[in-house]
């Protein structure tokens, strides 16, 4: 993985296969185009190679679904530089960042 993002500062991955969902029953199938994903792989298959490589990530909110749900971008630094990595995302969060938290929520 280091030799992956060597050439780097960071990587913009997705954070999942889908956008946000609906609230469902906890670890219930997640339908990507039509077919059923468990749980895990729709949520996971994005974040567990970082999990188990040690690379830090940082999430950020970059827009909204037309059902008004988030999508998220995963931004993924190189170990040990985690300010970095939070820098980056504070830049990119400040062009497209424009979080609106849903009513009742602060």
């Amino acid at each position: 993985m280091d030799a992956a993002l060597a050439d780097w500062d960071v990587w913009l991955t997705p954070v999942a296969a889908t956008v946000a969902f609906t609230h469902r029953p906890a670890w219930s199938a997640i339908e990507i185009d039509g077919t059923d994903y468990p749980h895990a792989v729709a949520n996971g298959a994005y974040t567990m190679p970082f999990n188990l490589s040690g690379h830090p990530a940082v999430v950020i909110p970059i827009g909204y679904t037309q059902a008004g749900l988030p999508i998220g971008l995963q931004i993924v630094g190189h170990r040990w530089r985690e300010m970095e990595l939070l820098a980056i995302a504070q830049q990119i969060d400040a062009v497209v960042g424009n979080l609106q938290h849903p009513p009742g929520y602060a």
